[in-house]
C-alpha cells in the first residue's frame, strides 16, 4: 500500500509542477493596527506571508515553519472572529474553517470537528496546546470541543495533512490549533454583553494586570469569565417525536448554559525567555434527549483544565518550547426513560392461569387483552398495587395516576393503564460491568459523576546549524486514566504513551527558494503497540510569486479507555487491538501577489487519504470462537457464521480466550480493527484578497469520503414482511460495494467577504454553500421495499442548502475602544437540518410497544433532522481598554 500511494504522490506533485496556473487561499484581517509594518515590508525579519496574510512569527512560530515547509496553513484572526459574533466553537468552525464539518450538534450542546472528510478521530483539536479529546467517559461521550469561549480566542490555525508528528495521536487529517488570549505585562482587558433571539444572555470580559499593579514589569496576570444562556432554537419538529414521547411532554426547548471562570499567568523572565501557567473551570449544562428515546435528559458537564508552557530563545541558533497540561472532565446526566404499558409476560401472570397462556407468549397487546377478558384479569397495567405484575407494574403509592380533568385513578383493577399507553418515566441506566445501581439519577444521592483524567508533556527543541539547515528534536507523553465513580465498574489502568520524534529541515542554496523536511517519530505505547510515523514536507518558491506545496505521512489514533476493555473486575485488557492508521498526502500549487496596496492568494490542492485498522465495536459472541453453539452451552451461532464474521476483521483471540475463561457473557462488545479501508479523496480551491477596503476570502471543497457499505448486496424485503425478494436493495444502496461517509458533505463553498469603508465601520458577509450530505437507514430499513419494488425509507440526503450570516460592526469612540455589533444569522430563512437521523426506531411508540408495528415494518422508523437556527439577531456592545 505504501509503495502505490507514494507513487501516486509523485504522479499528482508533477502534475502540479507542470501546471501554469494555481488557485486559491488565505485569511485577513478586517482592521490593521497602527504599528503593524507596512503592507509591502516583506522583507522583515518579523513577518511572514502565510497565504496572502501577513502573520507575526513572535506569535505564530510553528504556523510559520509549517509554512515553510509544505504544510497548508490557515489562519484565522481575532478580527475575523469579532465579524462573526459566534456563540460556541462549532459555530466558528462551520463558518470560517475552510472544509470544516461539524458532527452532531451545535444547537444541542455537543459537537465535533472533522476537517477534509475524516472521522472524529482523525482531527486534532487543541486549545493552548492541550488537546480536547474525548478519553472515554463509561456514561457517553463527553465533548470537549464545548468547553471553548469563543471571547477567548486570539486566533486559530488549521494544519492539514497528517500531523501526529508534532502533535501525537489523533492528528491524522490535521491539527485546529486554538490560541487564547493571554497576559502580556500591561494593564488592558474586555468587557462585553450579547443578546437576542431565544432569550439569548451574555456578559463575559477579560483583565490583564502587570504585577506589582501598575508597574510594567516581569509578571502579570489575566482574570477572565463568561456567563451564556439562551433557549435556543426548536432543534426537532413536533412530527419528529414517538406519540408516548409527546404525550409525556418530550416536546420542549433545548436550553443551553455555558459559564467559564479562569486566570493567566505570564513570567517574562527576560526578553527571549516566559513562563506561562492558566487554569479555568467551564461549565456546560444542555439537554440531550432524542425524538425516539427519552423526553428529559439534561446533562451537566465541567472541563477543569491547567496547562502551562515554557518558552525561550535559548541563543540565536536554539530556540526550546516545552508545553504541559492536566484535565479531568466530568460529566453528571439524567435520563428519563418513558414508562409505557407493556404487554404482560406468560411469568408476569398470576399462577393460576399461567398454564392457559400460550408458551411463547403473546405477541400482540389484542391477544392478551382477549385473554385477560376471558380470565377476568385486567387489559392492562395496573400501578395503584392489588396485586403484582412483575414488568408490567410499577409499585406507586395509591392515586398517583389520576385523570386531571376527571379525578379518575389510572392503574386499577377496575381502570388499568392501556397496553401501549404512556405511563410515567424511570431512572433505568446501568453500567454493564458496575453494581447495577442505576447511575443517571436526579438528586446528588443517585446522580455520578463519568470522568478520566488526561496529562501530558511536549518539548521540541530546534537549533539551526547554519543557513540551510535546521533540525527538531521533541518527547511527548500522553497518558489517560478514568476517574468515574466506583459504581461504573471501570478498572484502574492508567494508558500512556511516549514518542519521540526528530524533524530534517533543508533550505538548500542549490535551488533557490526550496525547502525540504524529513521526519520521524516512534512512540512507546503500553496496552497497544508501539507506533512509527514518518513525514516529508516540500515546498518550492518560483518567480512572480507562485510556489509548490506538499506534504505526506502518517499518523494515528490511539485506542480509547472502553476500546481497551479496561471494565469490570473480571473484564482484560484488549492487547491484539491496533490503533488507527492513517497515510495522507496533500498537495498545491498557488500564487502570492499584490494589487495595489494589499495582497492576494490564490491556490489549488489535492488531498488523498487512507485510514486503515479502523476501530469499530462487536459483539463477543459475534467474533469468538469459544462462544460457538458447538463449544459454549448458551450459544447461539454456528462456527460458521462466527468466521464469517471474523473475516471483516482482526479477531481479537487474545480477549476472546480471557472472556471465556473469565465467563464473559456473549452479549458484551469488545473494540476490534476492520480490515475495510477509508478511502478519502478531495480538492480544493482557495481564494484571498487583502484590501483596504474590501478583503475576502472564499474556499471551495469537493471530498469524496468513502466507507464501506453495509446495504450492499443485501436482499429486498417487502414492507411488512420477513421475505427475502429475488433482488437487491434497489439504487446505488444494494449496487454499490462503497458509499460517501455519513455526514460528510460531498463539497461545499464558504466564505468570509468583509468591507471596511472606514476604520469605524466593517460590514460582513459569511456564506455557505453545500452540496449533498447524507444520512443512512439501517439495514433493516433500507431493505424494505413497496409492491412496485421502490425503497420505503431512502437515505435521508439533508444537504443541498444555503445559509447566510452577517453583521455590521461600529466602532465609537476616540480610540475605537467602544464596539457594536448587529449579528444575522440565517438572513434568507433557510429551512435546513444540520443532523439527520436516516431511520430511529420507535419501539417505545404505542404501536410497537403493542406488537402492531416491527423492525419489519417501515412505520416502525423513523426519519427526522436537528434543526439550524431560523432566521434571528443579536446585539453585541465590548468595550476595550
Amino acid at each position: 500500500m505504501h509503495v502505490r500511494r507514494s507513487i501516486r504522490l509523485l504522479v499528482v506533485a508533477s502534475s502540479l509542477s507542470c501546471s501554469s496556473l494555481a488557485l486559491a487561499q488565505a485569511g485577513q484581517s478586517a482592521q490593521r493596527e497602527d504599528d503593524q509594518p507596512a503592507q509591502n515590508d516583506y522583507d522583515s525579519e518579523n513577518v511572514v506571508i502565510v497565504e496572502g496574510q501577513r502573520v507575526y512569527i513572535d506569535q505564530t512560530e510553528l504556523a510559520a515553519d509549517f509554512v515553510d515547509f509544505g504544510t497548508q496553513v490557515q489562519i484565522i484572526s481575532d478580527d475575523e472572529i469579532d465579524t462573526g459574533g459566534f456563540t460556541n466553537f462549532g459555530e466558528l468552525a462551520a463558518g470560517l474553517i475552510r472544509g470544516a464539518n461539524i458532527g452532531y450538534s451545535p444547537d444541542e450542546g455537543e459537537f465535533t470537528i472533522r476537517i477534509d472528510g475524516g472521522t472524529d478521530r482523525d482531527t486534532l483539536l487543541l486549545v493552548d496546546g492541550v488537546p480536547y479529546f474525548d478519553r472515554s467517559s463509561p456514561s457517553e461521550t463527553i465533548w470537549p470541543a464545548t468547553a471553548i469561549d469563543p471571547r477567548m480566542i486570539d486566533n486559530v490555525e488549521i494544519f492539514r495533512g497528517g500531523q501526529s508528528l508534532y502533535f501525537g495521536s489523533n492528528g491524522g487529517l490535521g491539527v485546529v490549533s486554538v490560541n487564547s488570549k493571554e497576559p502580556d505585562g500591561r494593564f488592558e482587558g474586555e468587557i462585553g454583553v450579547y443578546g437576542g433571539s431565544f432569550k439569548t444572555r451574555e456578559i463575559y470580559g477579560n483583565v490583564s494586570v502587570p504585577l506589582p499593579i501598575g508597574e510594567e514589569g516581569e509578571h502579570s496576570i489575566m482574570v477572565f469569565g463568561r456567563s451564556y444562556e439562551t433557549d435556543s432554537n426548536i432543534l426537532f419538529d413536533r412530527d419528529a417525536f414517538a406519540d408516548t414521547l409527546l404525550e409525556l411532554g418530550g416536546f420542549r426547548e433545548y436550553p443551553y448554559s455555558y459559564n467559564n471562570l479562569g486566570a493567566k499567568y505570564l513570567w517574562q523572565i527576560n526578553p527571549d525567555t516566559e513562563l506561562r501557567a492558566a487554569f479555568q473551570l467551564a461549565s456546560v449544562d444542555f439537554e440531550d434527549t432524542f425524538p425516539n428515546s427519552s423526553p428529559y435528559a439534561p446533562n451537566k458537564t465541567e472541563f477543569p483544565i491547567f496547562n502551562a508552557s515554557f518558552k525561550s530563545q535559548l541563543n540565536d541558533r536554539a530556540r526550546l518550547v516545552v508545553e504541559g497540561h492536566y484535565q479531568a472532565p466530568k460529566l453528571r446526566n439524567t435520563e428519563l426513560d418513558p414508562l409505557v404499558c407493556s404487554i404482560p409476560r406468560v411469568q408476569d401472570l398470576p399462577a393460576g392461569v399461567r398454564g392457559s397462556a400460550p408458551a411463547g407468549g403473546f405477541a400482540t397487546a389484542a391477544d392478551y387483552e382477549a385473554f385477560a377478558a376471558a380470565n377476568n384479569l385486567p387489559a392492562g397495567c395496573v400501578t395503584n398495587p392489588q396485586f403484582d405484575f412483575g414488568r408490567a407494574n410499577v409499585r406507586a403509592k395509591e392515586g398517583i395516576y389520576v385523570n386531571p380533568e376527571t379525578g379518575e385513578i389510572y392503574g386499577t383493577l377496575d381502570n388499568p393503564f392501556p397496553i401501549g399507553n404512556p405511563m410515567g418515566f424511570v431512572t433505568q441506566s446501568v453500567a454493564s460491568f458496575g453494581s447495577g445501581v442505576p447511575f443517571k439519577g436526579i438528586g446528588e444521592g443517585d446522580q455520578y459523576t463519568s470522568s478520566y483524567v488526561d496529562y501530558g508533556l511536549n518539548g521540541r527543541l530546534t537549533y539551526r546549524w547554519n543557513d540551510w539547515f535546521e533540525t527538531v528534536v521533541g518527547v511527548q507523553n500522553t497518558s489517560y486514566r478514568d476517574n468515574s465513580d466506583d459504581i461504573f465498574g471501570v478498572r484502574d489502568v492508567t494508558l500512556s504513551s511516549t514518542g519521540v520524534y526528530g524533524d530534517l529541515r533543508f533550505t538548500l542554496p542549490l535551488l533557490e527558494g526550496f525547502n525540504a523536511s524529513i521526519a520521524g517519530r516512534h512512540d512507546f505505547n503500553n496496552n497497544f503497540s508501539n507506533e512509527t510515523v514518518w513525514k516529508v514536507g516540500l515546498r518550492q518558491e518560483l518567480p512572480g510569486g507562485f510556489y509548490l506545496r506538499g506534504n505526506g505521512g502518517t499518523s494515528y489514533s490511539l485506542p480509547t479507555i472502553n476500546e481497551l476493555g479496561a471494565f469490570g473486575a473480571s473484564a482484560n485488557l484488549n492487547p491484539g487491538l491496533q490503533p488507527q492508521e492513517v497515510e495522507s498526502y496533500n498537495v498545491g500549487a498557488g500564487i502570492n501577489g499584490h494589487i495595489g496596496d494589499g495582497t492576494f492568494n490564490i491556490e489549488v490542492g489535492y488531498y488523498d487519504t487512507e485510514i486503515t485498522n479502523l476501530f469499530s465495536n462487536r459483539a463477543v459472541e459475534a467474533v469468538c470462537l469459544e462462544y460457538a453453539n458447538d463449544v459454549w452451552p448458551d450459544g447461539e451461532l454456528s462456527r460458521d457464521v462466527i468466521e464469517a464474521n471474523r473475516s471483516l476483521i482482526v479477531p481479537p483471540d487474545a480477549f476472546c480466550a480471557t472472556a471465556a475463561a473469565a465467563n464473559l457473557s456473549g452479549d458484551q462488545t469488545v473494540a476490534v480493527n476492520q480490515l475495510s479501508v477509508q478511502d478519502i479523496k478531495g480538492w480544493t480551491v482557495d481564494m484571498a484578497l487583502d484590501l483596504d477596503l474590501v478583503q475576502f476570502d472564499i474556499s471551495f471543497t469537493k471530498s469524496e469520503s468513502l466507507e464501506p457499505n453495509p446495504v450492499y448486496g443485501v436482499a429486498a424485503r417487502l414492507d411488512g414482511t420477513t421475505t427475502n425478494l429475488d433482488f437487491v436493495v434497489p439504487g446505488p444502496a444494494g449496487d454499490n460495494e462503497f458509499r460517501q461517509s455519513a455526514e460528510r458533505p460531498e463539497w461545499a463553498l464558504s466564505g468570509l467577504i468583509t468591507l471596511t469603508p472606514s476604520d469605524r465601520w466593517v460590514f460582513a458577509l459569511n456564506p455557505r454553500y453545500q452540496g449533498p450530505e447524507w444520512a443512512y437507514a439501517g439495514t433493516s430499513a433500507a431493505r424494505l421495499v413497496d409492491a412496485n419494488g421502490q425503497r420505503v425509507l431512502p437515505d435521508v440526503n439533508f444537504g443541498e442548502y444555503f445559509v447566510l450570516n452577517g453583521s455590521i460592526q461600529y466602532y465609537m469612540g476616540e480610540e475605537k475602544q467602544h464596539r457594536f455589533m448587529i449579528r444575522l444569522v440565517n438572513i434568507l430563512d433557510e429551512d435546513y437540518y444540520e443532523r439527520a437521523s436516516g431511520g430511529a426506531d420507535l419501539r417505545i411508540s404505542r404501536a410497537a410497544v403493542r406488537g402492531e408495528i416491527g423492525p419489519e415494518d417501515s412505520a416502525y422508523y423513523r426519519q427526522y433532522g436537528w434543526n439550524g437556527k431560523p432566521r434571528s439577531i443579536w446585539l453585541q456592545y465590548e468595550y476595550n481598554f
